[in-house]
């Protein structure tokens, strides 16, 4: 989130907390129902605003799972549709989408992925990547109702400093890291946990840095 969407949604958190202070002052009428009652519908907007977020980054295909998934949620609460029936011909299209923008990743010799950027999908199954290359500088990996192991522990980070984006949704992400770097976490969690296991490594570089969102769901960084 920049700095722009931070002060925001900290203004937009403020005026909620001073509403709901008024209200117990009885200097506002009881409003709170209303409000939980209207967040328990729109809730869904905030995937649709972390969806769009990604797309403006240039993230297409976990900008398109997070806004479908938004709408879908959306649709659901507002119109009263079937979420499953919803569901399944959403995942059809984003499977499709993330098919078209999916590369194949060609194995080196030791059976590990060796490519410096990487980008993969994963919808509705499980699935383990290990990673070799000597110059680690990119990966997207997304994933939405499955799970992903990402083995990075053979990997070597670009002496100017790797970025991974992880997104994962109703899913499960585990992360094993280089060693020889250090470790920078940036993320963003909807009812979701994110938990880094990796020691402190001052004074270390270059740096690996871990971004991403993680919705309903669990991310784990951790050390062979």
């Amino acid at each position: 989130m920049g700095n722009r969407g931070r002060f925001i949604f900290g203004l937009l958190v403020i005026i909620i907390g001073l509403v709901l202070l008024l209200e117990q002052a009885n200097i506002f009428p009881p409003i709170s129902n209303y409000f939980w009652e209207l967040f328990s519908i729109f809730w869904p907007l905030i995937l649709i605003y972390f969806g769009s977020k990604l797309l403006r980054d240039k993230k297409y295909t976990s900008g398109i799972v997070l806004l479908l998934l938004g709408l879908v949620f959306l649709s659901t609460n507002l119109f009263g549709w079937n979420f499953f029936g919803v569901l399944w011909p959403v995942t059809l299209i984003t499977i499709g989408i993330s098919l078209l923008f999916k590369n194949e990743l060609p194995k080196n010799e030791r059976g590990g992925l060796s490519q410096e950027e990487l980008t993969d999908t994963v919808i509705f199954w499980s699935s383990e990547k290990k990673i070799t290359s000597n110059s680690f500088k990119k990966g997207d990996f997304n994933v939405a109702f499955g799970v992903l192991e990402l083995d990075l522990s053979e990997a070597k980070v670009d002496k100017k400093g790797a970025e991974l984006v992880i997104n994962c949704a109703f899913g499960k992400i585990d992360i094993y890291v280089p060693k020889g770097c250090k470790i920078k976490c940036n993320e963003s969690k909807v009812l979701g946990a994110w938990k880094c296991e990796v020691e402190k490594r001052e004074g270390v570089a270059p740096v690996l840095e871990i971004s991403g969102i993680s919705i309903l769901a669990k991310v784990e960084i951790k050390e062979h």
